[in-house]
């Protein structure tokens, strides 16, 4: 029976020693790329990778918010099963879930990426229905409970550091990698070394280049941690951190 590979892809992989930080834990930031990689995976399966998708249509998926509910972050040399599903559309934005197993089956990270659709040569987001015309996922509308909500941040919030853009937070498109802002929201969080980070949404809203400068804005209240970036365009993006 042929498998629909639309519906759900299986990645497998143990947990490497450059993705774990001094507690032996996984890192936000290497969550945040092995959901970008599961990703890539699947759409290159599918022909819809980057590259080919580019050549086809002259357009792109643009990343504009990673969520991310953690149950708790695995070990170094664990090994780990990541599904993820299409989800649904809603309005423009195109929804997709990755659910993290340990071993024993257990679910351990909850994520969600939601994209976009843009012309790759203007950055102008495009109507759906031009990827939804490929016949490739169904057009199903978003359970209303998965919609992101903008984890916007009050104007009052302190600065608590600048961290400039180096050659190697770039990805294919000159603009620092969506999976090094995790890693900059960890550097710069305010200290609450008792708490564990048990959720993570990080909403993407300007490309920051090389040569950019990062200003940090955070502020750490009760169960949750918001944080801004800025640089010298404006918005670059905001962040809610939450702890137990």
């Amino acid at each position: 029976m042929k498998t629909d590979l639309t519906a759900e892809y299986v990645r497998r992989f143990t947990v490497p020693i450059y993705d774990v930080g001094p507690d032996n834990r996984m890192t936000l930031g290497a969550v945040l790329r092995h959901v970008q990689e599961t990703s890539e995976q699947h759409v290159d399966l599918l022909h819809i990778g980057y590259e080919e998708l580019l050549k086809k249509t002259g357009l792109v998926f643009f990343l504009v918010c990673n969520r991310a509910k953690i149950h708790r972050l695995p070990f170094h040399r664990e090994k780990i099963e990541v599904r993820t599903h299409p989800r649904g559309r809603g309005g423009v934005r195109f929804y997709r879930d990755f659910k993290f197993y340990d071993e024993g089956g257990t679910l351990i990270i909850d994520a969600m990426q939601v994209t976009v659709l843009a012309d790759a040569a203007t950055h102008r987001v495009r109507r759906p229905q031009a990827f939804v015309d490929l016949g490739i996922f169904h057009d199903e509308p978003v359970d209303s409970q998965e919609k992101m909500v903008r984890a916007a941040t009050p104007a009052d919030l302190p600065k608590v550091g600048e961290r400039p853009v180096y050659r190697s937070d770039l990805d294919s498109n000159g603009h620092v990698n969506n999976c090094v802002y995790a890693d900059i929201v960890t550097d710069f969080l305010p200290q609450c070394e008792e708490s564990r980070v048990c959720g993570l949404q990080i909403d993407y809203l300007g490309e920051t280049p090389p040569g950019d400068c990062l200003r940090l804005f955070a502020r750490h209240q009760g169960a949750e941690t918001l944080m801004r970036g800025e640089n010298l365009h404006g918005l670059s993006f905001e962040a809610r951190i939450l702890h137990e």
